[in-house]
């Protein structure tokens, strides 16, 4: 008798087990798929669950989006460093669930164990950077021990490249922090050995790009962006930065090129829309100059004394002194204390005024006003302003002259 329970125990345990491969295998087969759901239902009807079950359990949650219940049964899975691979994808999931503290705790853990992995540190910095901590500083402290009571997270970042000096996401951190501290060179140092072993990291690229713009480096700035466009990074900002950088080295119609591309992106933007407007001033295309100015201002909530101002310019050249003159005074009504337009707007009347004391009192008044600021010497509109007040008062004397003739 005791033999013949036996058997039925031993058969049935054999038929649990095989129900158990058999939801395994399926379960896997559906994961492959992409059918997540029933891949979780073919796993949750397996008894006895062990550490790998849960951890299949909390990928296909995670790939369905289900990520509460990825979290759960990630937990389940990682119940010691013997389960790395569990605990390490667990950790990564409460980073993207804003679990920050929880992720630290994990990592290490981690950490504790596996001292040389990269990427674990990689993950705590991850964790720690978005902690919100209450940061106290000792004015005694050096410069190295302010920077790790303040960024605990960099040291982890350090850390990585020093285990791995070819971790991407490491050097990308370390890269973005020191290109927020305005340390251009070491931005340079740590994106270069990034480029060593992956040319063509966009991140990358792109730190260095913006690196050299806020450095001043025009050409290496152009070189960089461009590099970005050639790898189809084809954005707004890229576009902008780009435009920007053409725009000082007087390349006026590869700028115009940028800004027109950044235009597809954002078709109201009134800040490009005004940088088209003075671009095409440069090239004398005074229509789309025109056009470009009005469309900035159709856009743009106030202030516009500045579009209104490059609206003026665009007239000017036109010798529409009509509306020049209509646009400088908008501009002027909007910010009364703008020199560059006063003056544009004397020049603009000594075009379109036939009297000419009205326009000499308008020379006149503009030197009497900015004469005795700080830097009036070295100003070139005061300068030309004087030159030009002095022609017409021989003007008008030689004219007073003919007529008592």
């Amino acid at each position: 008798m005791r033999s013949f329970y036996l058997v039925v125990f031993l058969v049935l345990a054999s038929r649990a087990e095989a129900q158990n491969v058999s939801a395994l295998a399926v379960g896997d087969s559906l994961y492959a798929l992409g059918n997540y759901s029933k891949a979780i239902a073919n796993y949750e009807q397996i008894k006895n669950k062990k550490e790998s079950v849960y951890l299949k359990l909390a990928r296909a949650h995670q790939a369905k989006g289900t990520l509460d219940d990825a979290l759960a049964n990630y937990k389940l899975a990682a119940t010691s460093t013997d389960e790395a691979i569990a605990m390490n994808e667990y950790g990564k999931l409460l980073i993207t669930k804003r679990k920050f503290a929880a992720a630290d705790s994990v990592f290490s853990e981690l950490i504790s164990v596996y001292n040389t992995n990269p990427d674990f540190y990689y993950q705590r910095g991850r964790a720690k950077e978005l902690i919100p901590r209450n940061i106290k500083i000792d004015a005694t402290d050096s410069t190295t021990t302010a920077e790790e009571n303040l960024y605990p997270y960099i040291q982890d970042y350090k850390q990585a490249v020093a285990l791995d000096s070819t971790h991407q996401k490491a050097l990308g951190e370390l890269a973005v922090f020191y290109l927020k501290r305005k340390d251009y060179k070491l931005v340079e140092k740590l994106a270069f050995k990034a480029l060593e072993s992956y040319p063509t990291n966009v991140e990358i690229i792109s730190t260095l790009a913006q690196s050299y713009y806020h450095k001043g480096w025009n050409e290496e700035g152009i070189e960089w962006f461009e590099k970005l466009l050639e790898l189809g990074q084809d954005t707004q900002f890229i576009r902008e930065k780009l435009g920007n950088l053409y725009y000082k080295k007087r390349r006026y119609e590869d700028a115009i090129e940028q800004y027109l591309g950044a235009l597809n992106f954002s078709p109201e933007d009134d800040y490009v829309h005004a940088t088209l407007a003075k671009l095409y001033n440069f090239t004398k295309d005074l229509k789309a100059a025109e056009t470009h100015g009005l469309l900035a201002i159709l856009y743009k909530d106030q202030p516009l004394f500045e579009e209104y101002y490059t609206l003026s310019r665009t007239y000017e050249m036109k010798k529409d002194w009509k509306n020049a003159m209509k646009y400088v005074n908008r501009s002027l009504e909007e910010n009364p204390r703008n020199q560059k337009a006063e003056y544009t707007k004397v020049v603009i009347a000594d075009n379109y005024y036939e009297d000419r004391r009205t326009v000499l009192k308008l020379y006149e008044e503009f030197i009497q006003k900015y004469e005795d600021g700080k830097y009036a010497k070295y100003d070139p509109t005061l300068r030309l302003a004087r030159e030009r007040r002095d022609k017409l008062n021989r003007e008008i004397f030689m004219a007073d002259g003919e007529e008592e003739e």
